[in-house]
């Protein structure tokens, strides 16, 4: 079955009206009273840790778009059920498209009461291309989503009007996850980024490292230069589908960088995992940024073997 552009849009504003529904219901749940527990997935607590409201979110979700997985045969895959069926067996693999679910990402920025957490939407084909993107940050009630235009072309909507990504300011910021900053690679990993500070002509280098995966990737969107950066690891984690599809579907809009750290494609719909640990995720404001950063990523894990 071919989804026509026309049939996406439709798509993409059932799938924001989701997102935003979702992110009602988070901004309404009292935090103290929050019960977490963890699941057997990833190799860290931002991969592990599932709260009520992780799985509320998911249940709204699926309730608004169960009709369309009926009316065009699409695949759903949700982060909080993603382990109910083999992965090897997932529909996802056979149907034309599917839905990739993160009810909510960033669940431990949630607990921890920072602002970095948010509800993310994709559409993909089966050969893991994102097609359509809807996401909302309940913390500043701001939603991004994808319309096609009459001539084919994918723009993106930030609260409903057409997102032009700002100037470029004169500092570098660097987004990575808070395990990161504990990592024996992360010392070497600053010193690589400050030293692009004199290439590119910029003042200082800031790291932020306290949102999920969804929050900084559009950070870096909408903070220009800026990269968030994901490196490789032998155990499963390092993000997942569902954090990685939305965001890359409206960096490939805004004519961003989005690949793994080799400068190639990310794998959205690999048969074999979920996780991204393999080969990593880059996302970069611009593509000679981007160029200069997978470098660095290459000198920063040949040192981690040294």
């Amino acid at each position: 079955m071919s989804i026509s552009n026309q049939q996406l849009n439709q798509l993409s504003e059932l799938a924001l009206n989701a997102v935003c529904l979702a992110g009602t219901y988070i901004n309404q749940f009292d935090r103290s009273q929050l019960k977490s527990e963890f699941k057997n997935s990833g190799s860290s607590p931002s991969s592990q840790v599932v709260t009520e409201v992780d799985l509320h979110c998911q249940a709204i979700i699926i309730e608004q778009l169960q009709a369309s997985c009926d009316l065009y045969d699409i695949a759903l895959l949700s982060e909080e059920n993603c382990a109910d069926i083999a992965i090897n067996e997932h529909a996802r693999l056979t149907k034309d498209y599917f839905w990739c679910i993160d009810p909510l990402d960033g669940t431990l920025p949630f607990i921890e009461g920072h602002e970095g957490y948010a509800v993310s939407i994709a559409l993909l084909n089966k050969q893991g291309q994102p097609l359509l993107s809807a996401i909302y940050l309940p913390a500043t009630n701001c939603s991004y989503h994808t319309l096609f235009d009459k001539q084919g072309k994918c723009d993106v909507f930030k609260n409903k009007q057409l997102f032009i990504p700002p100037q470029a300011n004169n500092n570098l910021t660097f987004y990575c996850d808070q395990s990161f900053k504990g990592s024996k690679s992360y010392p070497l990993m600053i010193a690589k980024l400050n030293s692009l500070l004199a290439l590119f002509n910029l003042q200082k280098l800031n790291v932020i490292s306290e949102h999920g995966a969804v929050v900084n990737a559009l950070a870096v969107l909408k903070n220009s230069p800026a990269v968030y950066i994901k490196l490789p690891k032998p155990q499963q984690g390092g993000g997942a589908l569902w954090d990685f599809s939305g965001t890359a579907c409206i960096a490939k809009a805004i004519e961003a960088w989005v690949s793994d750290i080799h400068g190639l494609p990310l794998t959205l719909n690999q048969p074999d995992s979920y996780y991204m640990n393999k080969n990593g995720v880059i996302y970069a404001s611009d593509k000679k940024l981007a160029e200069a950063v997978i470098n660095i990523c290459q000198e920063v894990l040949l040192s981690s073997k040294l």
